[in-house]
């Protein structure tokens, strides 16, 4: 693991370097930088967002890095999505909705691979009242590593909600699967919290973790749930 980190330390670095900084008051912005591979980012959005989409290949690799997202009737939406690959594939798909006034959403999703398969999906959506935030990361080196991470929160009638995820996937030469979800449904005055996680890391062998978390509450009343998972 101490191998792969420096690798894509290096990698993120030249993506701060070069990229990052090109448009910092760009609400959507994409950038993809190549040493020998295939590096592609697309960022889309409408409304009140910000949103980034960065790529990095090397080594024959390939990286793909895909953001999208909206945020409307009071509504803020941000989220990244990063892929960096050395030799191997990396994909990062991330999705941030935010609708509604005091809506908040934020969706990152990174997928980094070392000579492997890397691949991160990951979304957030908010709507009302309501605070979304999701993390999804696939990290590999030699392997085959996928996280799909989503958290989705309403509020209505006077309620709030906030929902909470992370789905993380760090495998060298082996498989690694985590899958992470957060609920929330607030009306009427209501309160609903929820917080998920799910971990899978190791080396060799197959990994594969699950939570999910799903919390509802009305008429002044006050929810909490929590799921964590983690898979060694």
């Amino acid at each position: 693991m101490k191998r792969f980190f420096n690798t894509f330390a290096c990698l993120a670095a030249a993506l701060t370097v070069s990229l990052v900084a090109s448009d910092v008051s760009a609400q959507v912005s994409s950038s993809s930088y190549s040493t020998g591979g295939v590096a592609r980012s697309s960022a889309s959005g409408s409304g009140n967002v910000r949103l980034n989409a960065r790529a990095a290949a090397s080594n024959g690799g390939f990286a793909s890095a895909n953001m999208t997202g909206s945020g409307y009737n009071g509504g803020y939406a941000t989220g990244n999505a990063i892929a960096a690959s050395n030799g191997g594939v990396a994909i990062a798909n991330g999705q941030s909705v935010a609708n509604g006034w005091n809506a908040r959403s934020n969706s990152n999703a990174v997928a980094a691979s070392n000579y492997g398969v890397a691949i991160a999906n990951d979304s957030a959506r908010a709507y009302g009242n309501a605070n979304a935030n999701s993390m999804s990361g696939a990290f590999t080196t030699g392997g085959y590593s996928v996280a799909n991470g989503s958290a989705l929160a309403q509020g209505y009638y006077g309620g709030q909600a906030v929902a909470n995820n992370t789905a993380i996937s760090a495998v060298d030469y082996g498989v690694g699967i985590a899958n992470g979800s957060a609920n929330s449904n607030a009306i009427f005055g209501g309160q609903a919290i929820s917080n998920s996680g799910a971990y899978s890391v190791g080396f060799g062998g197959y990994h594969e973790s699950g939570a999910s978390a799903v919390s509802g509450a009305a008429f002044g009343g006050y929810g909490y749930s929590e799921a964590f998972h983690f898979s060694p």
